[in-house]
């Protein structure tokens, strides 16, 4: 029997448990690596499965959150190169002519979302933030915010629903015009 470094969970439930408790945060986190939902809902389902796989890895007590956005991150940067593969193929394909270079380098567009979302959320009113940090930064319930602010849970997930749609046009338009001045000079 080998020892293993880690302690590992008591039970795939236990693990399960921790796993759904993060899908959103999770999902929030790969929509900023990706630009489509469609892309990002496939990238978490992908990131699932070998979340699940490595279960056995992961060290009780350590933080869950921080493994699981490590292993979506390599998965993003995974699915990146393949599509870049996928792009050199067709090019290659395409009676030989060179197609323009589309992707930036890895780290550039690994960090271009990223620094689109700091700086539309610098954007957003205090209020906003806070409910953003507590829904997606703590664990602390949504129902227990909205008794403190005497608001009712469902006006604070709407308001959450437009503060997504929102960041996520934003985002988008924050990238096109970084792409529009890395190709206009």
């Amino acid at each position: 029997m080998i020892d293993h470094p880690c302690r590992p969970l008591a039970s795939n439930v236990e693990f399960e448990e921790l796993l759904i408790a993060h899908q959103r945060s999770l999902l929030f986190y790969i929509k900023s690596l990706v630009s489509n939902h469609h892309e990002a809902e496939d990238l978490l389902q992908r990131t699932n499965l070998i979340l699940w796989q490595k279960r056995a890895n992961f060290a009780a007590g350590s933080n869950f959150r921080a493994w699981c956005f490590t292993i979506a991150r390599l998965e993003a940067l995974n699915q990146l190169r393949q599509q870049r593969r996928d792009q050199r193929l067709f090019s290659e394909r395409s009676n030989n002519e060179a197609v323009p270079e589309i992707f930036r380098s890895a780290e550039e567009e690994d960090i271009a979302p990223l620094l689109a979302l700091r700086d539309c959320l610098e954007r957003l009113p205090s209020r906003d933030k806070e409910l953003l940090f507590v829904r997606y930064a703590t664990d602390r319930p949504l129902k227990e915010y909205a008794e403190n602010l005497s608001r009712s849970p469902g006006t604070l997930k709407a308001r959450l629903f437009q503060l997504r749609e929102s960041l996520r046009k934003s985002i988008e338009a924050r990238l096109r015009e970084s792409d529009l001045t890395a190709v206009g000079g």
